[in-house]
């Protein structure tokens, strides 16, 4: 089972490396190709059956969710869609928003999964209300970056084929409310909707509905550094640990139930009663937790070993492993896609691996201690591959919060579930203990997260270093005695070693980021980072926090030479509180200082220059009399080396360019320019492209962003002046080393482009 398994896996990941999805008849030819394999007499034939099996399915199963596109001529335009509301909803001040799953669109019956957001809703939304809503929609499109989360890919996994927002122009009409339509989703929205009528609200009590119900909404992102700088992520959402404490808790209650049922001992044996009573709890829990994927695989691991137990049969852990697994991808072989579905199922992996050829007779702390130290040296590579960094104090953080979690959190709120569900006005002292137990381990857990040296920052290059890493720790790993075991430390030399390939003197790399609609650049030197605007903080979406953070990562860089903030526009600066507390930045030139108060900020001049390792910056605007005018006030930088020049512009339009021409005239030519005010109608003027007169045009721009950038107007000037036009939206991220071997682009998105991408 085990080989079977783990070829299935790997023949639903050959399919992720595709640019393209195949034509439905790959499933047909793959699952006949096993059909035949599987009566032959072939040594081995499990390995190939599972494969090609785990190819046929996964090909299969990716175009039932691509059976609808939305039509490129319904995107921004007002469209009927009569659906249901199939998820929980995220409310806030703002809006609220939810996933939609449709019955109709224009009068078409068609079934599809939608997100959506509703401003200023005059409507208690809630699971399972069927309405007909005006809606405006675009296809599932998201910045793609090196080190950045692909929401496209996220989007396919779930079967969400498009995103929008009910235009609250037109009339939304309620039809009918169906609360058993998705009751799950129903029982855990009421369990939400008490919990915060009970639960005073807290810095914590969001973590309280995480634990209950497995819903994360309203957690802020300074939560979330808290614990990845822990290593305790997974103890802050239903998960397996949560599952295995709730089973031991009902098997201790069960047991002490017995003592006072002697006769119910000879009826029914103990163990078969804690069995089938520890299952029909844990499923009930996985439920509340919407059966996601770390759910899914200790609900599966857990109800195999009970079912083992109810049944009187012995099962090898490997078996029940690669049983969960081969279930979990048939459920949804996408899974793959999720950085939880590595996790979880590495971690359980390790802790098999443990226990295998270490004896139990010793009955020690060690017992305990080993398998998190397994667990924290075993996920490094994992870690660093998927998150760039690794928490070097996640063993101190979680010896601490396991046991804490288990014995003083999670039966309280377990205990709250029951009274929630009876509606019990006592739950509010459950909830109340929980929380304030919760708010004494986030106090640790927060004063752990500040060590200076709490957290390593590599980046793995490729999946070559991953495996290479993965050997080394599986023989660190091995039984103490195990001859050679020490040589794993060998093996994990080149992660502890490894650069990013090498910037030489009088050469630099340009990176445009895809940061939607908005600005984010990143210029490298051989020893100097500049970064040159920071993208858009909106809401929950922090571009700094998203992309940049990510890039930097990858990039290998530990510390910012200079930042500069163009203007004060929010999708330039946005960003930039995220880089400045996570990040020492030495030096920050803005035409805004005043909106930087608590750091050391300057003006960007005219006429301030410097070189670093050979390349040269000079600020061509603003002049000390042009800083209070908005656009025309933005910070414009000019780059060269080795007879290359870029240009980068922030939001200037045609007045600053005036001013610009009349100033440099010839000394503004560049090869590479970043287009002003991303290539709007009041920017571009024909004479400014003629002294420019680039190579290379780069738009930063965001998919059928509402000012419609770039203006097919500038578009056309271009052209007219023979520039290479890129922009973020078709090209991802866009990379140019710029030296003595001239210009070589790299556009992000062609080159990694997946079949989930649009």
């Amino acid at each position: 089972m085990l080989a079977f398994s783990l070829a299935f896996l790997s023949g639903v990941i050959v399919l992720q490396f595709f640019s393209f999805l195949p034509p439905l008849s790959w499933s047909y030819w793959a699952g006949g190709a096993a059909l035949m394999l599987g009566w032959s007499r072939i040594p081995y034939k499990n390995l190939g059956l599972g494969l090609l099996l785990g190819f046929a399915w996964c090909v299969y199963y990716a175009h039932t969710l691509s059976e609808f596109t939305l039509p490129t001529n319904l995107e921004e335009k007002t469209v009927w869609i009569r659906g249901t509301i199939a998820s929980l909803p995220r409310i806030s001040n703002l809006q609220d928003s939810f996933i939609f799953q449709t019955q109709s669109i224009q009068n078409e019956p068609i079934k599809t999964r939608i997100v959506l957001s509703w401003r200023h809703a005059k409507f208690s939304i809630r699971v399972g209300d069927e309405w007909l809503l005006p809606l405006r929609l675009k296809r599932i499109h998201s910045p793609l970056n090196p080190g950045s989360m692909d929401y496209e890919a996220w989007a396919f996994q779930n079967g969400i084929r498009a995103k929008g927002y009910v235009e609250i122009k037109e009339k939304a009409m309620f039809i009918t409310a169906h609360p058993w339509v998705y009751p799950l989703n129903y029982l855990r929205q009421t369990l939400q909707e008490r919990i915060q009528y009970y639960l005073t609200p807290s810095s914590t009590s969001a973590w309280i509905t995480a634990l209950i119900i497995g819903e994360r909404a309203g957690i802020p992102a300074s939560a979330w550094t808290v614990l990845r700088n822990t290593g305790t992520n997974h103890l802050m959402a239903i998960a397996g640990l949560h599952i295995g404490f709730l089973a031991a808790l009902t098997r201790s209650i069960v047991k002490f139930g017995y003592r006072f049922c002697p006769q119910a001992m000879l009826k029914i044996p103990l163990q078969q009663v804690v069995a089938a009573v520890a299952l029909t709890a844990s499923l009930l829990y996985s439920a509340l937790a919407g059966f996601s994927i770390p759910t899914q695989r200790a609900l599966i691991m857990i109800s195999v070993l009970l079912l083992t137990v109810l049944y009187k049969r012995i099962l090898p852990l490997w078996q029940a492993w690669s049983l969960a697994l081969f279930l979990v991808l048939l459920l949804n072989p996408l899974n793959v896609l999720s950085s939880s579905f590595w996790l979880s199922f590495t971690t359980l992996a390790l802790i098999i691996y443990s226990l295998s050829g270490h004896s139990n007779a010793e009955k020690n702390w060690w017992n305990w201690a080993r398998p998190q130290w397994v667990i924290t040296l075993g996920l490094l590579p994992l870690n660093l591959w998927l998150f760039t960094q690794y928490s070097l104090i996640s063993l101190i953080a979680n010896a601490i919060a396991i046991p804490w979690m288990g014995f003083l959190i999670l039966p309280f709120c377990f205990i709250s579930v029951i009274l929630l569900l009876l509606n019990s006005s006592t739950a509010a002292l459950s909830l109340l203990l929980a929380d304030k137990s919760l708010s004494l381990l986030w106090l640790i857990l927060s004063g752990l997260s500040q060590w200076s040296s709490a957290i390593w920052t590599q980046a793995l290059p490729n999946y070559l270093y991953l495996i290479v890493a993965t050997i080394g720790v599986l023989i660190l790993l091995l039984p103490a005695g195990f001859p050679g075991r020490y040589f794993g430390l060998a093996w994990l030399l080149p992660i502890i070693f490894f650069k990013a390939s090498a910037i030489q003197s009088g050469e630099f790399k340009l990176s445009l980021l895809d940061v939607g609609q908005g600005l984010a650049s990143v210029v490298q030197t051989q020893n100097h980072t500049l970064i040159f605007d920071t993208g858009a903080h909106i809401g929950d979406l922090d571009m700094g926090e998203a992309v940049i953070l990510p890039y930097l990562a990858i990039e290998g860089i530990k510390h910012i030479d200079m930042m500069v903030i163009s203007h004060g526009d929010n999708d330039h600066r946005g960003g930039a509180a995220a880089i400045l507390k996570q990040v020492p930045v030495l030096d920050l030139k803005t035409s805004v200082p005043q909106l930087f108060p608590a750091q050391a900020a300057s003006y960007c001049v005219a006429g301030q220059s410097w070189d670093w390792d050979g390349v040269q910056f000079k600020f061509l605007h603003p002049t000390a009399g042009q800083l209070n005018q908005g656009n025309n006030s933005s910070c414009v930088l000019q780059i060269a080396a080795s007879d290359h020049r870029v240009l980068l512009t922030g939001d200037i339009e045609g007045p600053a360019e005036k001013e610009l021409i009349a100033e440099y005239g010839a000394d503004l030519a560049a090869d590479i320019l970043v287009a002003p005010h991303h290539g709007s109608k009041t920017s571009g003027l024909r004479d400014f492209i003629g002294r420019v007169h680039p190579h290379y045009v780069l738009y930063a721009t965001g998919y059928r962003n509402r000012y419609h950038f770039p203006h097919p107007s500038v578009v056309q000037t271009y052209q007219e002046w023979g520039a290479v036009q890129y922009d973020t939206v078709s090209a991802g991220a866009i990379e140019f080393r710029v030296g003595k071997q001239g210009l070589k682009p790299s556009l992000y998105r062609q080159q990694n482009r997946r079949y989930w991408n649009d």
